[in-house]
């Protein structure tokens, strides 16, 4: 027994002496930025960690230094990491927060924004039917973000294996946690039928003998929480602590660290004890301050993926193109167990606001999931699936509930594959966009542009010109997350009159070469067009129509440019298919401003194509769109607008 104390004790004092030699180089001016130091919790990390298997996955916060060293024990990769090295766990990228290692440990620094990450990872792990689990720590403040209630609620309906740990250290950055969260964390938990037991304090035995308890049950599929009141003696980050001596005293006297070395009786066992880690922190500190190592490796970057095979749209009998995206969700599950598709009301008989998931139930029941109205867990959870090696892709019923998954789309998915080691995405998120259904405000709108320009999400807009199968590919095997834009009035385009690459008098061609995904249709056969249109999605009818009826009066031909990719927007070879004379116009349905125009124009004038040709941008008015027609006719550029911008230029 007391050798198993004093082992305890000689792990929590060297992760509390590295912490606070991390504070001291702040003083010493070796180290900029922040730092969130675990001082009084990491008797937390070491219980809980010794309760858990090696190949069990723990998912952190911000606060993260105790729970890495507990459960990998490489001191040397986390403060290489926090002193900016490429030798450090995440090569100088993640800095204190942003820790990966071995496919067994994960943080990041949005408050609870690694949730649904967790669920995704225990998702997985069920469908496998491996024996390790996900231990996700949290913080009490994580209980103001919604997103947690999201994910307890999917940890419970699905049955996952995750042992959430909420470390109770009663207060924020400054403020104390009972002014800002009503109710009983436990209580909370429990609304969610989730099994959540307490602890006050416990030092690391304790600890570590409940846990191997809520494990048992976690293996069995029988979720657990644990709810531990927790002491942090430490400044929220590196020197902002408000409170004062009396309070800070009160909290010393708690402290897990000093009743676990009271339980050990032999003092010079704790004198040799407390000698060999102090010897072993300043040697690790000394070294790595002594010997900087130069930052050789470079930030991961997207990897160019070979298209593997494309296919004729005719292969797929389809009327409609909804049916067509359809048909061809059906033939990849044929060909890939791995894909997985999540949304809500996705399963059949309804099949998805749009009917795109439709009969897929019936066919592959193991691969679709109907899911809560939780757009952000939903899509968050993606990222564990993924590095499990699934392929998740996830409807949002309306592309205006996309900005509900802002958050994990930004900080999370976008920016794994960059900051951990080794770490993929082939994610997507698909929805439809739009409007001219007469769905008003917030089920109208092409918010698209909002999302340009996030490093690392692929930016897909279908319409039935362009193989949907090439795009598909590519985004299912990417490196990094994709959202694929479908707009809802394309869904009833009617493929019958697509023939042997001819459309209302146009030709049209695909180009996909590397990253260069757009079609080009000309009414002249590319010969004698005098004006180029730019436009993406649904757009592409109305322009075709704006440019037959111009074509019809005038004589004069335009080359219409239909991209299939917006982000990052990468055609090199666009300059090669524009017209060599007449006005280069971009049409979107969003708003102009900020938007997909802007950005053709910025490239088109550092390409010095502009310097000698007009450039105009239409768009819809920059105006809440009506649920009324004849209001919704009045915001939303239409073909006329379009044929009136010609006439005005050219007349």
């Amino acid at each position: 027994m007391a050798d198993k104390l004093i082992n305890l004790y000689e792990e929590i004092l060297k992760i509390r002496l590295f912490e606070k030699n991390l504070l001291k180089l702040f003083s010493r001016g070796l180290l900029k930025g922040t730092t969130h130091t675990c001082i009084g919790q990491e008797t937390n990390a070491v219980g809980v960690i010794k309760g858990l298997f090696k190949n069990d996955i723990v998912l952190s916060n911000h606060r993260c230094h105790g729970h890495f060293l507990a459960h990998t024990k490489n001191y040397k990769g986390l403060l290489h990491e926090i002193l900016g090295y490429s030798t450090g766990v995440s090569r100088g990228i993640g800095g204190s927060q942003h820790l990966s290692y071995k496919n067994i440990f994960y943080s990041n620094g949005i408050l609870g924004g690694n949730a649904p990450m967790a669920v995704g990872l225990a998702f997985a792990k069920k469908l496998k039917k491996e024996n390790n689990l996900i231990c996700l720590f949290l913080g009490d403040g994580a209980f103001g973000e919604g997103v947690i209630y999201e994910v307890l609620n999917l940890i419970s309906i699905y049955k996952l294996p995750i042992l959430v740990i909420v470390e109770d250290n009663e207060i924020a950055q400054t403020t104390p946690t009972k002014t800002t969260l009503a109710g009983e964390i436990k209580k909370k938990c429990e609304s969610f039928n989730l099994q959540t037991s307490f602890l006050k304090y416990p030092t690391a035995d304790e600890l570590k003998k409940k846990v191997i308890k809520l494990v048992s049950k976690v293996r069995k599929k029988i979720p657990q929480v644990l709810v531990i009141k927790s002491v942090r003696l430490g400044p929220h980050s590196k020197g902002d602590d408000t409170r004062n001596a009396k309070e800070l005293k009160k909290l010393n006297d708690l402290d897990p660290l000093i009743k676990l070395r009271k339980k050990i009786k032999n003092s010079n066992l704790l004198e040799k004890t407390e000698k060999k880690a102090e010897q072993y922190i300043l040697r690790l500190f000394d070294y790595s301050i002594k010997n900087k190592f130069s930052n050789k490796k470079k930030i991961s970057k997207q990897d160019s993926i070979n298209i593997i095979k494309k296919t004729n749209l005719k292969s797929i009998k389809a009327k409609k193109f909804g049916e067509y995206i359809n048909k061809y969700f059906c033939d990849l599950l044929k060909e890939n167990k791995k894909v997985l598709f999540f949304g809500e009301d996705i399963k059949d008989p309804y099949g998805g606001a749009f009917k795109i998931t439709k009969n897929l139930t019936n066919k592959f029941p193991k691969n679709i999931y109907s899911t809560p109205i939780s757009e952000a867990s939903i899509v968050g959870m993606t990222s564990g699936l993924a590095v499990e090696g699934y392929k998740p892709i996830v409807e949002v019923m309306f592309g205006d509930f996309l900005s509900l998954a802002f958050d994990q789309i930004l900080n999370n998915l976008s920016k794994f594959h960059f900051m951990y080691e080794n770490f993929k995405t082939p994610i997507v998120i698909r929805t439809p966009m739009g409007g001219r259904r007469g769905y008003g405000p917030t089920h109208s709108q092409s918010i698209e542009k909002h999302f340009f320009g996030i490093k690392g999400l692929n930016i897909y807009s279908l319409n039935p010109f362009f193989p949907i199968d090439i795009i598909y590919n590519k985004a299912l095997n990417d490196q990094t997350p994709s959202l694929v834009i479908e707009n809802k009035v394309l869904y009833n385009f009617d493929l019958e009159k697509i023939n042997s690459n001819k459309y209302k008098n146009f030709v049209f061609k695909n180009h996909y070469e590397s990253n260069n995904f757009y079609t080009t249709l000309s009414l002249s056969e590319f010969e004698k067009d005098e004006c180029t249109i730019i436009c993406y999605g649904g757009m592409v009818d109305i322009v075709l129509n704006a440019a037959l009826e111009f074509f019809l009066e005038t004589e004069i031909a335009v080359k219409v440019v239909l991209i299939s990719k917006l982000c990052p927007f990468e055609n090199d070879n666009l300059i090669n298919v524009i017209t060599e004379k007449g006005p280069i116009i971009t049409v979107e349905e969003s708003g102009k401003f900020f938007g997909f125009g802007s950005e053709v124009g910025s490239y088109l004038t550092e390409k010095g194509i502009l310097k000698s040709r007009d450039f105009l941008r239409l768009s819809s008015k920059d105006e809440i769109i009506p649920s009324s027609y004849h209001q919704e006719k009045e915001v939303l550029i239409s073909q006329k607008d379009i044929v009136e911008a010609l006439k005005n230029y050219f007349k």
